[in-house]
């Protein structure tokens, strides 16, 4: 089973990939409920996608590239916290790790201990 780390804003976690392919598939499944979406929702959407199809490790969310303005972290760590109650397990506490992220108290590194799955 493989890990990739998510990362933002220069702190992240390591997480199994199953677990990050259930989380951002919660997510997908909210923004695909929507009745519109902007621009940048429809890039996250397109390249989530290929990342939940990966197998074999190094899946990259790209949070730093699709989620470099504030309003768009804001807007994320929303659809974040409405999702989390409902995502399946296997993928909760990846996803309770991506919104402490999100909200900057999230402080390990790509070298930090594993002490979080």
């Amino acid at each position: 089973m493989g890990t990739s780390y998510v990362e933002y804003s220069g702190f992240g976690f390591w997480t199994r990939d199953k677990y990050l392919a259930s989380w951002i598939q919660s997510i997908l499944d909210e923004l695909g409920s929507q009745p519109s979406l902007d621009p940048w929702h429809k890039l996250l959407i397109e390249r989530w996608k290929i990342q939940v199809e990966i197998d074999g490790g190094c899946m990259s969310l790209g949070l730093d590239e699709l989620v470099a303005q504030d309003e768009r972290r804001v807007e994320l760590l929303g659809i974040a916290q409405r999702v989390l109650p409902a995502s399946p397990e296997a993928g909760r506490r990846t996803g309770e790790l991506f919104i402490a992220l999100l909200k900057h108290e999230l402080t390990t590194t790509v070298k930090s201990p594993i002490d979080y799955f």
